[in-house]
């Protein structure tokens, strides 16, 4: 039990899945049974592929199947009419699939849900359609005949065995790349995106970017399976990835796990084992019957799928804590906190001039003006319905202006998206919580370090060393941060357990993570006690000794007074008073904004 608890579970299936691999062709010997592990080997790597674009990258594109097609028929035509090498033909229709998902990623992925797979599907469709037109390039509905066995630079795969042998290495590979991805900033930017798209935003995460890599990576991976598949079949015809086949991997997803790099792999044994065993008991017309009925119960029984469910299992007989709560904080003893190594920002003024937004017929904001002094604390405050957080939101790019500009060190930024604003040294925290519910405290943290990180999806997939270090790097920086903030204690437990007031202090501290010159607060002492909000003004006082500038929007007028060294107040949407506390406490209109007149 001891030995077990030593092994992550990444590890142990590893160690399960690579023994299963040797030992399958000298237990199942024959052509049939080879043949469906080839086609498992297959279908996993397309499935893997998807699961990192529908399970991490949220994106219900399900015409997959679109380039399995173009894969299967590149590897085809290049071999057959060109004689291409395989393995080169292999890689060429690849990075074809891949260019033609980048060119297709931005528009198509601007869709979101049953439009998005709508659209999915239509391409596949449309792929197969000329596929059976084009009959001059393609062989139209008799197909590409005569495609050529497997072979790397001239060595030929003669045996099936050597072919399982060759398929299940690169399954292994796409594990191998899919896990090393989730692990890494671009699993955790992924995940963000999913939790909330505003909040991934906020801290330098580039939404469309990471959509569409994760739409390309999965064309890639779609591609290999449809090479894979041809040289297989000895033949491409356009019904082999036809709906059905995205029906499959659909299905295959669901049912091992679509949160699960494991899942997709899982999902495919499932799928082709059944279908292959209806096959030979004669009962194929029962076959989509009970692929749904198999889906259904999954869900049903296992919302996380097959993989969630051993996992689980795993995880139960090691005596582990659960997923949720199984970061923990890396070993290491902080001499220093994060104030000692930070250097002070650059100076630079927050301008907001003339800014004015409408909605119809509705005023929100009404040409307001007005400076947020360089390492100053800055109040914005009004009663409810002034227009504060329209302005707030103006600011944080999170809305576009009607008129008017808003300027931080001299540059213009009310053009600029969210993610643009991370990269100038701009963070912000939310009036309702933002956290990522389905990370850890540190990850969440680790996020506010996304934009310090340089790890691409090549480099992260491969595993290199350097990410290693960048991953030890950020984790220590995270943890610095939630040291200053003073959460420390917290850094393996699920944010989704925490009590509000911790989790603003976590909000804060990966807002800080990402190292800012400008903190844009959203009534932070929102829902907190009278001693969490005493709590609060200490933690803002430090962090403007940091040299960070802070504005801060909030109705808690006693926090606003005791802190700030300038306040801005608006009504109906308009500016009526600024100046030091005292003198916006003597303000008749804003006395008579706050209380009435009589």
């Amino acid at each position: 039990m001891n030995s077990l608890r030593a092994i992550s579970s990444n590890r142990a299936a590893a160690l399960v899945f690579g023994a299963a691999v040797l030992a399958y062709p000298l237990v199942f010997s024959g052509r049939f049974e080879i043949g469906a592990a080839v086609a498992v080997g297959a279908m996993a790597i397309g499935a893997i592929g998807f699961v990192l674009l529908i399970g991490y990258a949220h994106q219900l594109a399900l015409g997959q199947a679109a380039f399995c097609m173009i894969g299967g028929y590149g590897s085809a035509l290049l071999t057959t009419r060109y004689g291409a090498d395989p393995f080169v033909a292999m890689i060429v229709s690849m990075a074809l699939s891949g260019l033609v998902a980048w060119a297709i990623g931005r528009p198509i992925l601007k869709l979101r849900g049953y439009s998005l797979a709508m659209a999915s599907l239509a391409l596949q469709l449309m792929l197969v359609f000329l596929a059976i037109e084009m009959a001059s390039v393609t062989g139209g509905a008799e197909g590409v005949p005569g495609v050529p066995k497997f072979a790397l630079f001239g060595w030929r795969l003669e045996g099936d065995i050597s072919y399982f042998y060759l398929v299940w290495l690169l399954v292994a590979f796409s594990l191998a790349f899919g896990l090393n991805v989730v692990a890494s900033r671009i699993g955790r930017a992924l995940k963000a995106i999913g939790a909330s798209e505003v909040a991934a935003a906020s801290v330098g995460i580039d939404i469309t970017h990471y959509k569409v890599q994760m739409f390309v990576a999965s064309a890639a991976m779609a591609s290999v399976t449809g090479s894979l598949t041809a040289h297989y079949l000895r033949i491409m015809e356009p019904h082999v990835f036809g709906f059905v086949f995205s029906l499959n991997i659909i299905t295959a997803v669901i049912v091992g796990g679509l949160h699960s790099i494991w899942g997709g792999m899982l999902g495919a044994v499932v799928l082709v084992a059944l279908r292959e065993g209806l096959r030979a008991l004669e009962l194929p017309t029962w076959e989509v019957v009970i692929m749904g009925g198999l889906t259904v119960l999954v869900l049903m029984l296992f919302r996380q799928g097959l993989a969630g469910a051993l996992a689980a299992v795993y995880r139960r007989l090691c005596g582990a804590a659960p997923e949720a709560t199984a970061v923990a904080p890396p070993p290491v003893h902080l001499a220093r906190d994060a104030t000692e190594e930070r250097q002070r920002p650059e100076s630079g003024d927050l301008e907001i001039d003339r800014a004015s937004k409408s909605f119809g017929n509705l005023r929100a904001v009404h040409e307001v003006s007005f400076t947020v002094k360089s390492r100053s604390i800055t109040a914005l405050i009004g009663p409810n319905g002034a227009g504060k957080t329209t302005l707030f939101n103006l600011v944080c790019g999170s809305l576009p202006l009607d008129s008017g500009e808003i300027r931080f060190r001299g540059r213009r930024i009310d053009q600029l998206a969210p993610h643009r604003l991370s990269a100038l040294g701009i963070a912000r925290t939310f009036q309702n919580v933002q956290l990522f519910t389905n990370m850890s405290v540190l990850e969440n943290v680790m996020c506010g370090r996304h934009r310090h990180a340089r790890a691409g999806i090549v480099r992260a997939g491969l595993g290199l060393p350097q990410i290693a270090e960048e991953e030890r790097g950020l984790r220590e920086h995270a943890m610095q941060w939630l040291e200053f903030a003073g959460i420390a204690q917290a850094a393996a437990m699920s944010t989704a357990t925490l009590p509000l007031g911790h989790q603003r202090l976590v909000e804060i501290a990966r807002a800080l993570a990402s190292e800012p010159a400008l903190l844009l607060m959203d009534e932070p002492a929102s829902g907190l006690n009278d001693s969490e909000t005493e709590s609060l003004a200490r933690l803002i006082l430090r962090i403007r000794a940091l040299g960070i500038t802070v504005l801060l929007v909030e109705h808690d007028v006693r926090l606003v007074m005791g802190l700030a060294e300038h306040v801005v107040v608006m009504s109906y949407g308009e500016k009526i008073a600024e100046g030091s506390p005292a003198q916006v406490r003597a303000s008749p209109q804003v006395i008579s904004a706050y209380l009435g007149t009589a």
